[in-house]
Formats: structure tokens, C-alpha cells, sequence
């Protein structure tokens, strides 16, 4: 028959309740690094501290402080502080999150390699990789 061995259907039940068994859990890791990867925060301080940003794994600011001394920086040069940072925090949430997924699908997954991909292409190569 096409393709079909004539096994112990006793044999290809439990086989198909295997793969069953392995796919339920597969979704449950995945359940359980999404519910991981939203409590993810990132953040990030600028080298003299004047301010610090914190994103959530997507890179979506969920919080700014200024220190005193950040309100003495001139406007253009605090602009440029906050995105820097930002960027410093969005790779720290990103790395954070990579991690997550390498540990529930481990790190050659498909998932860990499109997740970093996007992470790299979200926020860049650090300066000191380059």
C-alpha cells in the first residue's frame, strides 16, 4: 500500500499518541515562554547615570527617569541620551527573551534563529561587537 508498511496497529497508536504527546507539550513550552517573554524588561543607564529606559521585550518603552542631572544636558544631546539608552535596553530585553526561547526549544530552533534575527534587526549590533 503507498507509502504504508503493514505494522501492529497497536504499534502505530502509541506512535501517533507519542507525537501526539510531544506536539501538547511543545505548545506548552511555547505557552509558558510567551507568558515568560511579556514579564521581560530591559533597562539600561547611561554611562553617567543622568537617566535610565526601560522597554518590554518588543522594545516598547514602558519607562524613562531623569535624574537631575539629566535636566541640566541641552535638549538636543538628552534627545539623543533617551534613544541610546533605549536602544541599550531594547537589546537587553531582546537578549533576554532570545534566551527564553533557547531554553524551552533549545538553541538551534527554527523559533531561537528567527527570534534573534529579529532582535538584531530590531535594535542593532552593539558598538562592541562591531
Amino acid at each position: 500500500m503507498d507509502g504504508f508498511t503493514a505494522e501492529d496497529p497497536d504499534v502505530l497508536i502509541a506512535r501517533v499518541q507519542d507525537q501526539v504527546a510531544a506536539a501538547q507539550q511543545r505548545a506548552q513550552a511555547a505557552q509558558q515562554m510567551r507568558a515568560q517573554v511579556e514579564a521581560v524588561r530591559g533597562t539600561a543607564y547611561s554611562q553617567r547615570r543622568e537617566l535610565s529606559v526601560t522597554v518590554d521585550a518588543s522594545g516598547r518603552l514602558v519607562d524613562v527617569e531623569l535624574s537631575d542631572a539629566a535636566l541640566d544636558l541641552r535638549a538636543r544631546d538628552l534627545s539623543r541620551l533617551i534613544i541610546t539608552t533605549a536602544q541599550a535596553a531594547s537589546r537587553d530585553a531582546g537578549q533576554q527573551a532570545v534566551g527564553l526561547a533557547a531554553a524551552a526549544f533549545g538553541e538551534d530552533s527554527p523559533v531561537v534563529a528567527r527570534l534573534r534575527d529579529e532582535v538584531t534587526a530590531r535594535t542593532g549590533v552593539p558598538d562592541e561587537e562591531r
